[in-house]
């Protein structure tokens, strides 16, 4: 960060003030009660801080060793985050408060690394400045800033694992390839989202940089596989056994691909909700997701992919198709939870950050008189309609709320929505998760 040019420095430091300012606002008990709060797009306080908070204090309410789900979610999932919200509120915190601003420092500590590894692999600090301008004002950065779910902690340790990969590439370093596996493994501990994306995105990290080397490829395979083998017992700790810990997570992953239900399914055993439908318009529904997460069309990241192509050659194009297939591998496997959730979009968020950055550095490398209005029509293209449409009136509420003290918090009810045959309402949730289907979109 000492190398940095003086612009690039008061570049970044306006930017954090400025990110920092929204996520503090937002998370203020006071705008809580907001009720633009209540949608998954924008983050919905009630399932990703209310629901998290109340759980940890479930949890807390028992003696530490008699709790056998510490860092488990629904008994199924890696949860490191719920751990953290339980050990804040055995600290004394009354309000979700304090856990929401170690998540904003997360998010902090995510944006320098998300920066260094930028600016270690592009050799630049304009596509570097330009991928973190862009995602900090996302809605998926905006309005998950102050979330105490996953997304802080899988974000932090994304950009450390990815940080830790390019310095080994770049030096050759023992101690950084072993902080990119400790990194990665922290990463599979918060939650499933990223043990595919992860490691496609370090792969072509070795495409990139002409570093092929199934030394790497299999030690950081080995982490989520370790992950993996450690959340299974946990889960066979909390459910007495190995047999229904099995069960358990044979029938969530069943049910999470393609909808299907095994024999005694725990959930929702008797409602299917992939409909033929779904299937025939699922590309669109992917793009949906993208768009509504990313604030930005995909016609415009497919604009930008095309820029990248102008001098095309065998190491760009391999390094965006596998930067692309990480980007949405998720939503490649994961069917039914991409088409229950409005939110399933923002797991390929590295995707659109590169995306910039190349797009960026592809008109560096152009010596025109054309070069600087080109990228500040890009800027004024890109963070122009982000700022005006989610930072700017958001920002204001917010403010004006704390400022008045008009907005009280409240508690949150799940809105009733009407019902139709292409939208199925559950009938009988699953006492184990039953929060888990708030916020369907079943289009």
């Amino acid at each position: 960060m000492n190398a940095l040019s003086r612009n690039s420095r008061v570049f970044l430091c306006v930017l954090f003030v400025m990110f920092n300012v929204f996520a503090v606002l937002r998370a203020l008990p006071l705008n809580s009660g907001l009720d633009e709060n209540r949608l998954a797009e924008r983050g919905t306080n009630q399932r990703n801080v209310y629901r998290v908070y109340r759980l940890a204090r479930q949890q807390a309410e028992r003696p530490f060793f008699e709790v056998r789900n510490h860092a488990l979610f629904f008994d199924r999932n890696p949860g490191a985050f719920m751990f953290v919200a339980e050990l804040c509120v055995r600290a004394g915190a009354s309000t979700p408060l304090p856990n929401q601003l170690l998540s904003i420092a997360l998010w902090n500590a995510g944006f320098v690394f998300l920066y260094l590894w930028l600016l270690a692999l592009f050799r630049s600090e304009l596509p570097a400045a330009a991928a973190i301008a862009y995602l900090a004002f996302t809605p998926f950065a905006l309005f998950y800033s102050s979330s105490i779910h996953h997304e802080p902690w899988c974000f932090a340790f994304f950009n450390l694992t990815v940080f830790c990969y390019v310095t080994h590439l770049r030096t050759g370093g023992k101690r950084s390839l072993l902080g990119a596996c400790i990194a990665y493994f922290l990463l599979c501990q918060s939650y499933w989202f990223y043990y595919m994306s992860a490691g496609l995105l370090l792969l072509a990290l070795q495409w990139h940089e002409r570093k092929l080397s199934l030394h790497d490829t299999v030690l950081l395979a080995l982490m989520p596989l370790a992950a993996a083998l450690t959340t299974f017992l946990q889960v066979a700790y909390a459910m007495g056994g190995f047999d229904p810990a099995l069960f358990r997570m044979h029938d969530i992953a069943a049910a999470r691909t393609l909808d299907l239900r095994v024999e005694h399914s725990q959930w929702y055993p008797d409602k299917k909700f992939l409909q033929p439908h779904h299937l025939r318009h699922y590309p669109q529904i992917v793009l949906e997701r993208i768009e509504a997460l990313s604030g930005t069309a995909p016609l415009a990241f497919a604009a930008m992919l095309a820029v990248s192509c102008v001098r095309p050659t065998k190491q760009r194009l391999g390094f965006m198709l596998l930067v692309l297939l990480a980007a949405l591998s998720w939503n490649l496997v994961m069917i039914q939870h991409t088409v229950i959730h409005r939110f399933a979009g923002m797991y390929g968020w590295f995707g659109w950050t590169l995306i910039i950055a190349l797009c960026v550095h592809t008109l560096r490398a152009f010596n025109s008189r054309w070069q600087n209005l080109a990228l500040g029509a890009l800027a004024l293209l890109i963070l122009g309609p982000q700022l005006a449409h989610d930072y700017v009136p958001y920002l204001t509420r917010y403010a004006t709320a704390a400022y008045t003290g008009q907005a009280q918090p409240r508690q949150f009810i799940r809105p009733q929505r009407q019902t139709t045959k292409k939208d199925p309402q559950p009938t009988a949730a699953d006492p184990l998760d039953h929060d888990d289907y708030d916020d369907h979109d079943m289009r």
